[in-house]
């Protein structure tokens, strides 16, 4: 049996969920806090010079680079491009969740996750088809985000190089995004914060508040699921028609040949700043995500950050601001 429980206790604190946010209880933000940040959207709503010219520059990089916007250079060297993520299994894999139980995912399967110690293959569960989904949470529960399977005795994944709504060229084309709300002005967004996700059989799930209460987590509770009948895969924008209207997204009816599908675009958005949540410091940079009518975002990282605090005439010392700058321009 996987023994897994250092990795349970990571996937329990979201570090490898594949949704790439830190969260708190809810119920911490205290009155001041809300005062805080509610006075910090107020701000951050009112464009200026400054914030135009970096909004600009990210808009270049269009959304088929977002994912290259999230990753960190290490001692000041640039990341490479974003990592294959996609595989299918070359045969029946048994999945576990670090306890007794196991279940049989089927040759032929298309999982994303990563490599998160040797031996260990960390699958993300809102990505497993719904198929496979149900297998997984019916036989290993639905608390975690991920389970795992051994590589020890040889890898059984090979490289899913099909292009679909869901990955391009064994790369997903859309990482999770976070709902953007008050709190995610604070380096920690809310523990049950809404979010979207993209499964290997092309279905775009919402997950609002209700998947999670308290202690209790429940990742089969996806409160909107679509299935995506056609994609756009633009460099700006990514265009998705659905089988029905995502509710609350501002989906349009869009005629396609000789049926009627609904339009969802997505795009990037405003770059904003994040504050430490206790002595509110400016931490760190997000982007927002234009998902229809609601706004997402995704977390930079420390070379987009680098850069966006060079246009701001500012110095980030986590990384070269020269290589920061060639890396997105490389990218625009």
């Amino acid at each position: 049996m996987l023994k897994l429980k250092g990795i349970v206790s990571l996937l329990l604190l979201g570090a490898i969920s594949g949704i790439g946010f830190t969260t708190l209880k809810a119920s911490a933000l205290s009155s001041s806090a809300t005062k805080y940040l509610t006075a910090t959207q107020k701000t951050d709503s009112k464009a200026t010079t400054m914030s135009k010219k970096v909004d600009r520059e990210f808009d270049k990089v269009g959304m088929s680079n977002l994912t290259a916007l999230t990753l960190d250079g290490q001692n000041n060297t640039l990341p490479n491009a974003p990592a294959t993520d996609v595989f299918y299994t070359t045969r029946a894999v048994k999945a576990s969740n670090g306890a007794s139980k196991t279940v049989t995912l089927g040759k032929g399967s298309v999982v994303s996750g990563t490599v998160f110690q040797k031996g260990t293959f960390t699958i993300y569960n809102s990505h497993l088809s719904k198929k496979n989904q149900s297998k997984v949470f019916k036989g290993l529960g639905t608390k975690l985000p991920g389970s795992a399977i051994s590589t020890t005795n040889g890898t059984p994944l090979t490289k899913y190089t099909k292009n679909t709504a869901f990955a391009n060229n064994g790369v997903r084309n859309l990482i999770d995004l976070q709902e953007k709300g008050l709190q995610s002005y604070f380096d920690t967004d809310r523990a049950n914060n809404p979010f979207i996700s993209v499964t290997s059989d092309n279905y775009l799930n919402y997950y609002t508040t209700s998947y999670k209460s308290g202690n209790n987590t429940n990742y089969s509770k996806i409160s909107q699921s679509v299935k995506i009948k056609k994609f756009t895969r633009g460099t700006s924008n990514y265009t998705y028609y659905l089988a029905k209207p995502l509710a609350g997204f501002g989906t349009t009816k869009t005629r396609v040949g000789k049926t009627y599908l609904y339009k969802l675009k997505v795009s990037l958005g405003h770059v904003f700043m994040t504050h430490d949540n206790f002595n509110h410091d400016t931490d760190g940079f997000r982007i927002t995500v234009n998902v229809g009518s609601k706004k997402f975002y995704a977390t930079l990282g420390n070379v987009a950050e680098s850069y966006a605090c060079t246009l701001q005439g500012k110095t980030f010392a986590k990384f070269d601001s020269a290589k920061a700058k060639s890396y997105i321009q490389g990218l625009q």
